[in-house]
């Protein structure tokens, strides 16, 4: 699990409605961040820059690194493009 887990947050629902096409943006927004912040936390990348983005999400008190960051957006990524296709696996494809 890269996603921060808060006590007692297991025991709690959400469920949200969205059209398809947001979640298919929303997905590739996820897609897109999670690539950059990858390549930002990667070992290719110059040290100023891994030191940057760490040095950003502490400013921004993020209990994420760099790294467990990009995780974690593949994940919810992830999670997400599932979610939409098991919503659309039983509708008919329009003609």
């Amino acid at each position: 699990m890269t996603l921060i887990q808060h006590p007692g947050s297991d025991r709690q629902l959400a469920a949200i409605s969205i059209d398809a096409g947001l979640a298919r943006d929303i997905m590739l927004m996820l897609t897109d961040a999670h690539a950059l912040i990858e390549s930002l936390a990667s070992s290719q990348a110059p040290a100023a820059v891994r030191q940057a983005a760490a040095a950003a999400l502490r400013d921004a008190d993020s209990p994420y690194t760099p790294a467990s960051l990009a995780a974690a957006l593949d994940q919810t990524a992830t999670w997400l493009h599932q979610a939409r296709r098991n919503a659309t696996a039983g509708l008919p494809l329009a003609p």
